[in-house]
């Protein structure tokens, strides 16, 4: 995917999304769902990341019944016909409710706190640190995560592979927040870190 090269247009893009969301009351997430992109690359084309592709647009627009033409007429506000709206919050209801089962479905897997060792325990060790401990109640950097996760779960990784497994849980489940870092001494240190708590 080619990165963003025409900021100018990419935040226009962006701004059209964004009064789409505001029309129909989605959510990010959603939005992308009703028309059928991807939650992750339509992140990064909500962002100005990547340069969205005509056709990918053109299935957006499609999904909520907007012309291409319109969608660049920056002379007007965008038109949603209310009965498109009506179903996409219909659907949003459904999708919500479907995906809340279907994390308690995956959260009630691992009542009991997984045994074993590889990759796979890793990522189920993971799973039950958010989903059955208090832990990710209270704002904590990976760096923190490393010490914790060995000391009081036996969980001995290093810092890129917790971010690794803590990618997924991102924007749903743990919601991530940039921080400026205390030095030793309680001074403010010019670095900022990310610190990760429950959503």
């Amino acid at each position: 995917m080619a990165k963003t090269v025409n900021k100018e247009l990419a935040k226009f893009i962006s701004d059209r999304f964004n009064e789409m969301m505001k029309a129909t009351e989605l959510e990010l997430e959603v939005f992308a769902a009703y028309a059928k992109i991807g939650y992750r690359n339509f992140r990064t084309y909500h962002s100005r990341t990547i340069r969205i592709s005509v056709e990918t647009l053109k299935k957006i627009c499609d999904a909520y019944q907007i012309t291409l033409t319109d969608f660049f007429n920056s002379d007007q506000a965008l038109s949603i016909n209310p009965k498109v709206i009506k179903h996409a919050q219909e659907f949003q209801i459904k999708y919500v409710l479907a995906k809340n089962k279907l994390l308690k479905d995956e959260g009630d897997k691992f009542v009991t706190k997984p045994i074993g060792s590889g990759n796979k325990w890793e990522r189920d060790m993971m799973k039950y640190i958010i989903f059955h401990t208090d832990y990710f109640n209270t704002s904590r950097s990976i760096a923190e995560m490393a010490i914790d996760f060995a000391k009081d779960f036996e969980l001995v990784l290093e810092s890129g592979r917790i971010y690794e497994l803590l990618r997924k849980y991102v924007d749903h489940e743990i919601k991530r927040e940039k921080s400026t870092r205390i030095n030793h001494d309680h001074s403010t240190s010019n670095r900022m870190i990310f610190l990760y708590k429950k959503a």
